[in-house]
């Protein structure tokens, strides 16, 4: 797997793409030809929260509790950027996701309304059909 490969776990802060307190983030794709991944953050179950796709504590050896994925937060990531974010203590690595977890992302990103549709566009033309599947 490349360091940013899909099914990478990050704890990634202070960055443009998060929030400045760190948050788990899921990489769901390899990098494409410019250097890039695709990547969804993990947040706090709350009363708002996307329930597309919840994981409990334990699913993920960082997650501690129950837990969203925001797929509102999908984006395009320079791997490059978090290269220097690993160098400057903003980014660790964290354990790879199990299969099934990294499939049951990807289908979320793909059924989520809250996934905006370029974001749904690119992860169908990175990643060979069907994008659900590990």
């Amino acid at each position: 797997m490349d360091l940013f490969g899909s099914g990478r776990a990050l704890l990634l802060s202070g960055t443009a793409a998060t929030a400045p307190s760190p948050h788990l983030w899921l990489i769901l794709t390899d990098p494409d030809a410019s250097g890039q991944v695709l990547g969804v953050m993990v947040v706090s179950l709350k009363s708002f929260s996307d329930r597309t796709v919840l994981l409990a504590a334990g699913e993920h050896p960082f997650i501690r509790h129950e837990s969203s994925v925001d797929f509102g937060s999908a984006r395009r990531l320079k791997v490059s950027r978090l290269a220097a974010a690993v160098g400057d203590g903003r980014c660790r690595l964290l354990s790879d996701l199990p299969p099934e977890l990294l499939r049951r992302v990807r289908a979320g990103l793909l059924a989520s309304p809250r996934t905006v549709h370029h974001i749904r566009d690119y992860a169908r033309a990175v990643v060979p059909a069907p994008f659900d599947t590990a």
